[in-house]
């Protein structure tokens, strides 16, 4: 029907525009916090590009119900505000027929969600970790020079006495802070003959592989010295490491398996599935909630969506963590905002489908 496509393309077309808008901004959002690993010598091109491919799909898993909500209030706000939503009841179009564009809409949107939660999404921050890692250590590779000293790690000083291929070094010296974060305890000062830089994804670490030297340590109980043949030194690139692969990194079927054993494991299963299908309830809920408001108008139908969204993420932060911490039970917890909102929307749909159209003589 006509009626139904110009609807479905002016919603297609605000959730297009909104989605890439509020995709943009996380990314950048994002990328700002990895600006200290990917700006400077040592960085290429590719890695930016595959950085904001690989981000993606968590970007979307949270651009994308957003997008949905606003561009419904959008839509049917001005269609009200323009007296086509009684236009269409005075035709005999009933609530049902009216919002049939934005069930499809979301209904699709459902799918993809689904997509990217269980396949893409693990997928990505997998090969991101991976890139970030590759990327910070070949960074630090190109910025050491022979016969200088560099801080380009948290905490951490070395001096290069001699390259003489590119990821091998000769002549190491490192002089490393106390910090109760890292396996050396005190102040350390590493001497070796050669060593390079590895990286291991897997356990998000970033490490100095050393030969043949000597570790000098220095503590309030005293000094010690300790040779060693090789020697894995743990380099720090800000924050504390991660010696295990976060939950949103794994795939689903593996948290199906170990989800009874790993708390955050099951949390990460339900929210992958909890997530996607607030699609489907914002897109109940849209329509007979902008024609319950009234004439709202495009900005009235922006405050309302953000409202809407914020009070969504907020619940959903708070019972997520409820259940962290033990207060309830984990499936309850990613799926109360759901259910909330779920019968929120049934109970505008009972309201707006008793609102029959006008019968024609």
């Amino acid at each position: 029907m006509i009626i139904h496509r110009s609807i479905l393309k002016e919603l297609f077309t605000n959730f297009t525009v909104t989605a890439l808008s509020l995709s943009i901004l996380l990314f950048m959002e994002r990328f700002v916090r990895l600006t200290s690993a990917f700006m400077g010598k040592g960085t290429e091109t590719k890695d930016i590009i595959k950085v904001f491919l690989y981000l993606q799909p968590s970007i979307l898993l949270l651009s994308i119900p957003m997008a949905l909500l606003i561009a419904i209030f959008l839509t049917y706000g001005r269609m009200h505000t323009d007296n086509e939503i009684v236009a269409l009841k005075n035709s005999g179009m009933g609530f049902l027929g009216i919002s049939k564009a934005s069930i499809i809409l979301s209904s699709l949107s459902l799918l993809i969600m689904l997509f990217l939660s269980l396949y893409l999404s693990p997928r990505g921050m997998s090969s991101f970790k991976r890139t970030l890692y590759e990327t910070i250590a070949r960074k630090a590779s190109a910025v050491f020079e022979e016969e200088s000293f560099s801080k380009v790690f948290k905490d951490t000083v070395i001096y290069i006495k001699e390259i003489p291929t590119k990821g091998r070094f000769r002549g190491i010296f490192i002089y490393r802070e106390g910090n109760k974060s890292i396996p050396l305890k005190g102040s350390a000062v590493i001497s070796a003959e050669e060593g390079r830089i590895i990286t291991n994804p897997e356990e998000g670490l970033i490490k100095f592989v050393l030969h043949n030297g000597l570790i000098h340590t220095l503590t309030r109980n005293g000094a010690s010295e300790i040779a060693f043949s090789v020697y894995d030194f743990i380099l720090s690139i800000g924050g504390d490491s991660k010696k295990r692969i976060r939950p949103n990194e794994i795939e689903t079927l593996r948290l199906w398996h170990g989800r009874k054993a790993n708390m955050l494991w099951d949390v990460e299963f339900h929210r992958r599935f909890a997530i996607p299908f607030a699609c489907l309830i914002f897109g109940i809920l849209g329509p007979s909630l902008s024609m319950r408001m009234g004439k709202i108008g495009r900005l009235g139908g922006l405050s309302l969506s953000l409202a809407i969204l914020i009070f969504y993420y907020a619940l959903l932060v708070a019972t997520e963590g409820l259940a962290k911490a033990g207060r309830m039970p984990i499936f309850l917890g990613e799926w109360i905002p759901n259910v909330i909102f779920g019968i929120v929307a049934i109970l505008f749909l009972f309201r707006a489908y008793r609102d029959r159209p006008v019968k024609r003589l």
